[in-house]
């Protein structure tokens, strides 16, 4: 199995496939990288990237596209329906870390869907957000704006 890369609207690609056009970075300044892909200079800026989801947001000449990445071992996770079983068992919402809970993006009620906004964390002068890491409806949110809370503190529950 090939890494796989997905756009939305176009075919996915393999690794393979990106790899034998040789793609060359001409230059790069922090997110900003100058690419040759065959014959045509690109100037992409990579604007996020989510290591845990594999994803990213890229510009490319002007137009943004969101990209993510499907490895040999992510392939077969999902062929033998391991992903399926992880996503209903996430009940609670906890703090990855200490920090400041600095916006709640949902309410008691509200129907969530995987990669939806829960809430945003500063920790160490970073905002974090943290999404939903699958499908269900808020139980009960136990923090506030402007509420410190600890690592591993239970923010969310879901049902």
């Amino acid at each position: 199995m090939n890494t796989i890369i997905e756009i939305p609207g176009m075919h996915p690609v393999d690794q393979d496939t990106l790899n034998n056009q040789q793609i060359t970075i001409l230059e790069e300044k922090g997110q900003s990288k100058k690419i040759l892909l065959g014959n045509t200079i690109y100037d992409v800026l990579v604007k996020s990237f989510d290591y845990e989801q594999k994803t990213a947001v890229i510009n490319v000449d002007g137009y943004d596209f969101k990209v993510s990445m499907q490895e040999p071992l992510d392939q077969l996770i999902a062929q033998l329906g391991f992903l399926k079983a992880n996503k209903h068992s996430v009940k609670d919402i906890k703090s990855p870390m200490p920090g400041l809970v600095v916006s709640v993006f949902v309410t008691v009620g509200q129907h969530v869907e995987e990669g939806d906004k829960l809430l945003s964390l500063e920790a160490m002068k970073m905002e974090n957000i943290l999404k939903c890491p699958g499908t269900g409806v808020v139980k009960n949110i136990l923090v506030k704006e402007g509420d410190s809370v600890e690592k591993n503190a239970l923010l969310i529950e879901l049902e």
